[in-house]
């Protein structure tokens, strides 16, 4: 069995591919589309993956492969991870994958982190990281939180951490084009003719290695944070969660302002 992921422009011709192969397409529930030979299984998900199972998936996986056409130009994906989380880190990485290493890192069926368990992400980021170049800022709660007494607005606060990211891995890498994934209405790249802000932006493919990239780091820091101050701390931002915060608070509040992020508004809601 082989999962890689195909780029979103690749489908098609991937499956067009596969029809003049002599492969019979299938009804598979969840799928865009599903095909089959002798002894050999496609589907295709929403998600970007493509699943072969059966005889010679190695083989038919490079055959894919070969449909696919090579960037010529570094590939750029941004996306942060921790926004939503009451304790940890804010994280923004942008991920660049060079030309030469792109069907590479296809087979590694890279994806939003909010679809892999983080187990998987752990594994998956160690391969990754050999693959791709990546700029990361971490923002750890408290200096988070000093950050935002300045900006009173996450996303602005995010603006200004993407664009000297943007800056770095331009100058470092000169990507072909920059993905970032969108987190708010309005634009802050219109200045920056590379930069595409967009909806879904896991579909690209440098955005969803990002985002893996950022989780790795996120869970990294979140249990250097759990060794340094023997406390075992929750993810997330439920309704259990903010009421362990609000009893850290209470009980020892030197130790809250080290791990919660917007400190003193997360009573609020």
């Amino acid at each position: 069995m082989v999962a890689l992921r195909l780029p979103q422009e690749e489908i098609e011709k991937v499956e067009t591919s596969l029809k003049e192969s002599g492969l019979k397409p299938r009804k598979v529930k969840n799928t865009l589309w599903s095909y089959e030979g002798k002894g050999i299984y496609f589907n295709m998900y929403p998600s970007g993956t493509l699943l072969i199972q059966g005889k010679d998936a190695e083989g038919w996986a490079s055959k894919v492969l070969g449909v696919i056409e090579y960037p010529r130009f570094p590939l750029a994906g941004c996306d942060e991870v921790g926004k939503g989380d009451i304790f940890g880190p804010l994280v923004l990485c942008c991920a660049v994958i060079p030309p030469e290493n792109f069907k590479k890192v296809l087979l590694l069926n890279p994806k939003d982190s909010k679809l892999l368990k983080d187990e998987d992400i752990m594994k998956k980021a160690q391969e990754l990281r050999k693959l791709v170049k990546v700029k990361c800022i971490t923002l750890m709660p408290e200096r988070f939180n000093e950050l935002y007494k300045k900006y009173r607005n996450i996303n602005r606060l995010m603006d200004d951490a993407y664009k000297k990211l943007i800056d770095e891995v331009s100058r470092e890498f000169n990507p072909g084009r920059i993905v970032v994934d969108r987190y708010s209405s309005r634009n802050p790249f219109q200045s920056y003719s590379r930069v595409e802000f967009i909806e879904k932006g896991e579909r690209d493919i440098a955005v969803s290695v990002a985002s893996m990239l950022a989780r790795e780091k996120y869970l990294t820091k979140l249990k250097e944070l759990e060794k340094d101050n023997n406390i075992e701390i929750p993810k997330g931002a439920g309704s259990h969660v903010r009421e362990f915060a609000n009893q850290l608070k209470r009980k020892n509040p030197t130790l809250a302002q080290r791990l919660i992020k917007i400190y003193e508004d997360v009573t609020q809601s």
